[in-house]
């Protein structure tokens, strides 16, 4: 098929200052003025021309029908699309693709006007559409669909193209599957790291629609096209384009890849690709065979001149990028039926000489012949059910299953995204809460380790004044040190504590809602009794955390103690008796936690048989409304059967008494209709009787 040559085209999209930003005196230093847009950077002004500029208040939905439409009648056409969102972190490049339900963003628009097309196409041809979702972080790729463990590979197939091998694609038969799809998937990719904001702002994900088309009732071969929709990761660092800098290598190898296919300087050198998976994956989108459209998304603030001016410098340099696209044939059939001809051609050469030359080259067409044969409609079909069964396995593995799969109003997702942001956080916090406790502790053993030295050292008395001065010092410093770091564990630990409450909170709130519980009497029970279970582990090891706490400061005091003594401290009985009266009184608190902990269990043992004792007794009493509801139900079944009877028995009657009288009315009728023939021959007979008389009459 003829290509057409075609520019990556590059709109820039600028976000809305926050006000956090207003609050910190940001200030707006981008300008745009139709596809022109200027950046202030400390005085100097610079300007860059795209292929479209919007401020801040433009909708995404605009924006859809202004640049991506026009993309989505290609991919109808039969050519493969890519659009992609490109900017450093917080520059809005998500909410840009995915939007929020009030404001729809670039991958809902097209999932809606996709199916749209293919409605008023209906009766004229057929189509077929799939959709993929894959995840990229750290050079790892996850089925974001059907979170499974097996290994994916990127791989290219002769005639098939790039791939991922062992990514599962999904049949979507109307607007609404494919809409879900794509939400079940994102929720997924939420759900991907303890720290959910890092972990969203270092992976990339890929959205891709595959449309495949034919005219109905013909022979004729059919079109395929795919849709990407790419999200790529935002930098840490505004200098990503530096070799060392971000630690995200795969956004280093976007960039190079970039520089390689735009900057006049390097063009027709090595470009690349196989630097990383996502640069595989968009191998087609940067100088391959698709109409691809950037959107470089950036934030207006001061704050982040240096990321934005980074960004446009890249999408300067991906608009002087050309791509070759071309319209794509679905010649799936034709090419199954050439590997089996040369696969059969190769078996006949084998049975006379068997060279490993072509026994390696048998191999690797059966397996292009089986990715060949997963492409047709039948097998997607197949393989789409198989997938969905195994993705609710993998999804219920991982304990997400509720949380992706379950269609929710608004209000329930956003109460449940909140639960999951703090439980993240929460998680995050007594990871290092641990790791802190953990140095804490680390630096009291050393600090014991370097007083029972210097008291050894003094003890000898061969220490001179430079050694028990650096001696000194270094404990000096080590307590300086161990205190800071102690008021850190502190803080951390206060910050624990109110999330904690904050969680608590929310929970109470959904429950009151009836937002979280649904179901059953039994799934509800089950539900409380593994969210107590969580909460009573959580306070578990809070209250461990304070008996080590209690026992590290008696360990901590008897140490100063004795540090203080071996510096020729001399204690009155009255300070004695003072630092005995506190070491009683931390032992005596540690057994009074002890105590209220054993309260608190026997507590916890009569509240456990309380409930079991509620929910049997609510359980017998709803077997037995559900048997009376059911002998009620029996009992109106009867009267109805009864009443069923009466009414036709009656109806047969009436039906009968209708049919007789029928029958009599139709003789009568008959009887009737002679009668009145016989009348009317009497009347004839006396009109001639009366004219022969008026004759006579008129005679006389």
């Amino acid at each position: 098929m003829p290509s057409e040559t075609t520019q990556v085209k590059v709109v820039v999209k600028a976000r809305p200052l926050l006000e956090v930003e207003e609050t910190k005196g940001g200030k707006n230093v981008v300008k745009i003025s139709g596809d022109k847009i200027s950046v202030d950077t400390g005085g100097k002004e610079q300007t860059f021309v795209y292929d479209g500029s919007f401020a801040g208040d433009v909708k995404a939905n605009q924006l859809y029908k202004d640049r991506c439409e026009p993309l989505l009648q290609k991919a109808l056409e039969g050519y493969n699309v890519s659009i992609m969102a490109f900017g450093a972190t917080g520059s809005g490049k998500s909410h840009l693709m995915s939007g929020t339900e009030d404001d729809p963003g670039i991958v809902p628009c097209l999932n809606h006007s996709l199916y749209k097309h293919v409605e008023e196409k209906a009766g004229k041809k057929e189509f077929f559409i799939t959709v993929t979702f894959v995840e990229i972080l750290d050079e790892q790729m996850t089925d974001l669909l059907n979170p499974h463990s097996n290994e994916m590979r990127v791989r290219q197939h002769p005639q098939l193209g790039i791939y991922v091998d062992g990514l599962s694609e999904l049949v979507a038969n109307d607007g609404e599957t494919l809409a879900k799809l794509y939400e079940q998937g994102s929720r997924a990719r939420k759900m991907g790291a303890t720290d959910v904001r890092a972990h969203r702002a270092r992976s990339h994900s890929i959205f891709t629609i595959h449309v495949d088309q034919k005219e109905s009732n013909s022979s004729k071969v059919g079109l395929k096209s795919t849709i990407q929709m790419v999200d790529l990761a935002g930098p840490s660092d505004p200098h990503y384009g530096s070799e060392g800098v971000d630690s995200n290598s795969s956004l280093q190898a976007v960039a190079r890849v970039i520089a390689a296919l735009g900057d006049s300087k390097k063009k027709g050198g090595h470009v690349p690709y196989r630097d990383s998976r996502i640069t595989r994956l968009l191998q087609e989108a940067f100088g391959g065979n698709a109409f691809s459209l950037m959107f470089a998304c950036i934030s207006p603030a001061d704050l982040f001149s240096q990321e934005t001016m980074v960004t446009l410098q890249y999408a300067t340099l991906a608009r002087n990028i050309k791509n070759e696209a071309r319209v794509n044939l679905d010649e799936t059939t034709h090419i199954i039926a050439d590997l089996r001809e040369e696969i059969a051609r190769l078996r006949d050469k084998l049975t006379t000489n068997s060279k490993k030359e072509d026994v390696m080259k048998m191999e690797d067409l059966i397996h292009d012949l089986q990715i060949a044969k997963r492409q047709t409609w039948e097998e997607k079909q197949r393989l789409s059910i198989q997938y969905e069964e195994e993705r609710k396995t993998n999804l219920a593995n991982k304990g997400i299953l509720e949380w992706v799969m379950d269609s929710m109003r608004k209000g329930d997702k956003e109460m449940q995204e909140k639960l999951l942001l703090l439980q993240k956080e929460k998680d995050q916090l007594m990871l290092q809460y641990k790791e802190k406790r953990k140095a804490v502790d680390g630096m009291k053993e050393d600090l014991q380790k370097k007083i029972a030295e210097y008291s050894k050292m003094a003890d000898s008395g061969k220490a001179t004044d430079a050694s028990t001065k650096a001696k000194v010092t270094a404990i000096h410093e080590l307590k300086e040190l161990l205190k800071s770091e102690s008021e850190r564990l502190k803080e951390i630990k206060q910050h624990l504590k109110e999330v904690t409450e904050k969680q608590r909170t929310e929970r109470e709130d959904a429950r009151s809602q009836n937002m979280m519980l649904r179901g059953n009497a039994e799934l509800r029970q089950a539900v409380e009794i593994e969210e107590r279970k969580k909460i009573e582990m959580e306070n578990a090891i809070m209250v461990e955390d304070e008996m080590e706490r209690v026992g590290r400061e008696v360990d901590f005091l008897r140490m100063e103690i004795q540090n203080k003594v071996e510096q020729g401290k001399q204690y009155s009985s009255e300070e004695g008796s003072k630092l005995e009266i506190e070491v009683a009184e931390l032992k005596a608190e540690r057994q009074v936690i002890a105590l209220q902990q054993q309260v608190l269990e026997q507590e916890k043992a009569r509240l456990q048989r309380t409930l079991d004792d509620a929910y049997k007794h609510h359980k017998e009493e709803t077997e037995i409304l559900q048997l009376q509801n059911f002998q009620t139900f029996r009992n109106y079944r009867e009267v109805f059967e009864q009443q069923k009877s009466a009414l036709e028995q009656r109806y047969r009657g009436l039906l009968e008494d209708a049919v007789q009288d029928a029958v009599f009315m139709s003789s009568r009728n008959a009887e009737m209709v002679e009668e009145n023939q016989s009348l009317r021959q009497e009347i004839a007979e006396l009109k001639d009787r009366l004219t022969v008389l008026e004759g006579q009459a008129a005679a006389n």
